[in-house]
């Protein structure tokens, strides 16, 4: 920590009529017991100093995370929408009773066809994940199975959609 850092600290530290009382304390005294005690404070203040930091940095980089999510998540609907223009419907209002075939939200006969191969499993993943908005992890918990089995259901059933829709 640099020594301009380190002063700001004490100074916020002193700023406290607790401590400040302490420190005068001894000061007058050297006294080992006042010594401790203001030993003690001081590291409960500075904890709550690297807390706040912490939580601080998580915040920011959360939102940062969270803001590239979206900006992706944009950025794809933007871009199978400039794709499939005249092809592609994205139906928002349809009953969520019977829409769980992911398929129903696409007119276009190659889109629907490839994703119609799909397994049920498969299907529900890229419901959850792309006509939900889930996480992975919010699909997983629903689904009864992992993280890690949604992610690889999702990637297969895209790897699977690409090669249906490149043979055609």
């Amino acid at each position: 920590m640099s020594k301009t850092c380190l002063n700001l600290v004490l100074h916020n530290f002193l700023a406290i009529e607790k401590n400040k009382l302490l420190f005068e304390e001894y000061k007058v005294n050297r006294d080992k017991k006042n010594m401790e005690l203001l030993e003690k404070e001081f590291k409960i203040y500075y904890s709550k100093i690297v807390l706040v930091s912490y939580f601080s940095k998580s915040l920011y980089f959360a939102a940062q995370k969270y803001d590239r999510k979206i900006r992706r998540y944009q950025s794809f609907k933007e871009e199978l929408l400039e794709q499939n223009e005249d092809s592609f419907l994205y139906v928002e209002n349809i009953n969520d009773n019977n829409s769980n075939n992911i398929a129903n939200y696409f007119a276009d006969k190659n889109i629907f066809k490839a994703i119609d191969k799909l397994t049920d499993r498969q299907k529900q993943i890229l419901y959850l994940l792309h006509i939900k908005e889930m996480t992975e992890i919010e699909a997983a918990s629903i689904m009864g199975i992992s993280q890690q089995a949604v992610n690889k259901g999702k990637n297969k059933a895209i790897i699977e959609i690409q090669n249906s829709l490149n043979a055609k």
